[in-house]
């Protein structure tokens, strides 16, 4: 069995802009339309409500509960794929996805909800990488990548967790949690912010050399 490297989504594979434009400027601007407010006003009623919400409740995070919540009388599917152009990738990604591809089993381990992660791994067509994508809302109605969603995604693989390889941007999520429970992990540092650990890259390009090297 190949070895299996396991990547989250945004922060490593795709630039944050898409979440941000849906949640903190699309949903508002259609609330503004439909309640004839300026968008000003409609955001910071949008954002109120958001915080009624507990981000514990895997409701916060599925975009069809709010905008059923809002009435804004569209489908998540729809907005999605109206915005999907949008998505943007980190220049490293395809080369590095291409070359790992080669030699290990490469999967994706998410916090967010199963139709965000499609129409994002569908920009050139990346998804073709991936034998597996794991949800934590999605598949397991978690609200973050607890110890729990690494246990069961090594369950649903049938491998010790000691089998995988997890790359993420979330020092605590991505790098601690599964690092905890035996999964080797590698945390993506972009942007150099904090004190690097052994395991620290600042690219996927990086990854490929670390690797080569274990």
């Amino acid at each position: 069995m190949k070895p299996i490297i396991s990547f989250d989504v945004d922060g490593t594979l795709v630039k944050p802009d898409f979440n941000e434009l849906i949640w903190f400027n699309v949903v508002p601007r259609l609330y503004a339309r439909k309640q004839k407010i300026k968008i000003g006003k409609a955001k910071e009623l949008i954002f109120q409500e958001y915080d009624k919400i507990s981000e514990n409740d895997a409701r916060w995070y599925t975009l069809d509960f709010w905008l059923d919540y809002f009435s804004l009388g569209v489908k998540q599917e729809e907005l999605l794929q109206r915005y999907a152009k949008t998505v943007s990738l980190y220049p490293d990604v395809v080369p590095t996805l291409n070359n790992l591809s080669k030699k290990y089993t490469l999967i994706v381990c998410s916090g967010m909800s199963r139709e965000f992660i499609d129409v994002k791994l569908k920009k050139e067509n990346i998804v073709k990488y991936f034998n597996h994508i794991f949800s934590a809302v999605s598949n397991f109605n978690l609200t973050k990548k607890e110890p729990y969603f690494y246990e069961k995604v090594c369950q649903e693989l049938n491998v010790k967790p000691s089998h995988l390889i997890h790359i993420g941007d979330n020092y605590e999520l991505d790098y601690l949690v599964p690092k905890k429970i035996g999964i080797k992990s590698f945390y993506l540092d972009r942007t150099n912010s904090i004190l690097k650990e052994k395991e620290t890259i600042g690219s996927l390009q990086e990854l490929i050399g670390r690797l080569s090297l274990s």
